[in-house]
């Protein structure tokens, strides 16, 4: 709902539970505050108890989905270059062959998962076609064997792991997607109890009561939204990280810098990025990371985001780093 990020829902709620005992104490002999539907603050904490454990699902979906993305991006450069080891020894082995026109073209890091799977199915076939030349030519490498004693029945494997992996990807991403609807659907109306609750204090107590005065907020946070600061990204091939840099945040309700990462997909998710890593106020030391670089071809999205001691925040305009 608005004014309240998805990473405050249960500390909001937790604010209500602390007002709402404080309430039916006040209001004595003519408590306690009872909502629509009798709705308690017992019903807020079972709501809050449910709402915690989904909360939980969707961080444990979405740590599923990035192990399923780091599976997928090791076993696309494994077999990347797998690929290109079989193209060369055919090329050398059956030049100006049937086969040298059959041989499948290496697909970019980053290609569509059917561009994968065709270019496997190709490679298997000549591989599969090669093998069951008889009899072999004098001198020719029959059956095939890559380096490292790799044979087909080997890529064969790798072969159905990548296609596996690809189809986690779909699958983890569906199912983070839901978890974090389903979060959302019960936020709703514990939102709109807490709105009421509001409403109903408001009119129980007179102006200056101290429990008008301590009753939680359902705005943003008050003060200033910040200015964002200015951010390049790099991969270095010494440290093997990314290295982040930012400029300074001249706030001075400056909290500290924070690093959020977003794994897979084609831009920054602000539903699923990952805080990484985080810098106190006047530490403009970039920022370095591997997480979710495991391969040449990863890619992370970036954001750094100045953090205020109010709460409020702004983030940068989104960077991107592949390992090379």
């Amino acid at each position: 709902m608005p004014g309240i990020a998805p990473k405050n829902y249960l500390s909001k709620t937790d604010e209500f539970l602390a007002h709402w005992p404080q309430v039916n104490t006040a209001l004595g002999p003519s408590g306690p505050l009872i909502l629509t539907g009798n709705y308690t603050v017992a019903t807020l904490g079972t709501d809050r108890t449910a709402l915690a454990t989904q909360i939980a699902l969707v961080e444990t979906t979405i740590n599923t989905n990035e192990g399923a993305i780091t599976t997928r991006d090791l076993a696309r450069a494994a077999m990347k270059e797998r690929i290109r080891q079989f193209n060369a020894l055919v090329r050398g082995a059956f030049p100006r062959t049937t086969y040298e026109n059959m041989l499948p073209r290496v697909p970019s890091f980053n290609a569509a998962p059917g561009i994968w799977m065709k270019a496997m199915a190709d490679m298997n076939n000549v591989w599969t076609l090669i093998n069951a030349i008889a009899p072999p030519p004098v001198g020719a490498p029959i059956p095939l064997i890559l380096s490292g004693n790799y044979t087909l029945a080997l890529f064969i494997t790798d072969q159905t792991a990548l296609n596996a992996a690809f189809s986690a990807i779909e699958t983890t991403e569906n199912t983070v997607e839901t978890a974090i609807q389903q979060r959302d659907f019960l936020w709703d109306p514990i939102y709109q109890r807490l709105r009421q609750y509001r409403l109903q204090v408001q009119g129980r107590f007179p102006a200056g009561s101290p429990l008008l005065l301590s009753l939680p907020s359902l705005s943003p946070p008050a003060g200033h939204t910040p200015a964002a600061v200015n951010v390049s990204a790099i991969w270095d091939d010494v440290l093997l990280k990314a290295v982040i840099t930012y400029s300074a945040s001249a706030d001075p309700d400056l909290q500290e810098y924070e690093l959020r990462g977003s794994f897979g997909g084609t831009k920054y998710n602000v539903d699923t990025a990952s805080v990484l890593d985080s810098h106190l106020a006047g530490d403009v030391t970039p920022f370095q990371t591997d997480d979710g670089l495991v391969a040449s071809g990863s890619k992370v999205f970036y954001k750094v985001f100045v953090v205020l001691t109010t709460g409020n925040e702004k983030g940068s305009r989104t960077v991107s780093v592949v390992r090379v």
